[in-house]
């Protein structure tokens, strides 16, 4: 498998982004709120949007750090967002909003991350 976060990983369309926000189903963790949809296409297997709210975190280098950090969770452990459809036509759309108001050290943000990942079912529902 690829460990590389290119930018097609990355969930950039307004349109897709809105109807996320507007259609998505919400998983709410220790320090992230995640909110995902399944869409029908063959692209890559997902995409992701990670928000660090400056309402939360007001200095850009600790809001940085957590973005970084993310990043190389979703990186490193790709496999639990592969999706189980055979002929890999589905792609998931994930946000993922960071909701505490300290920084946290990687391990801790692997820890919660990882933890609200594995509640994203591996059904194929479109939203």
């Amino acid at each position: 498998m690829d460990y590389s976060f290119s930018k097609a990983l990355r969930l950039s369309k307004k349109s897709d982004i809105d109807l996320l926000f507007s259609e998505g189903k919400r998983i709410r963790g220790t320090s992230f709120t995640l909110l995902y949809g399944r869409i029908k296409t063959i692209e890559t297997p997902f995409k992701v949007l990670i928000s660090v709210p400056k309402r939360n975190m007001k200095k850009a280098a600790e809001r940085n750090y957590i973005k970084r950090c993310i990043r190389e969770v979703l990186r490193s452990n790709k496999e639990i967002l592969q999706p189980e459809d055979p002929q890999g036509n589905t792609v998931i759309h994930i946000a993922i909003i960071y909701n505490l108001k300290i920084k946290l050290e990687y391990s801790k943000i692997e820890e919660h991350l990882l933890e609200a990942l594995h509640k994203i079912p591996k059904t194929h529902d479109k939203t």
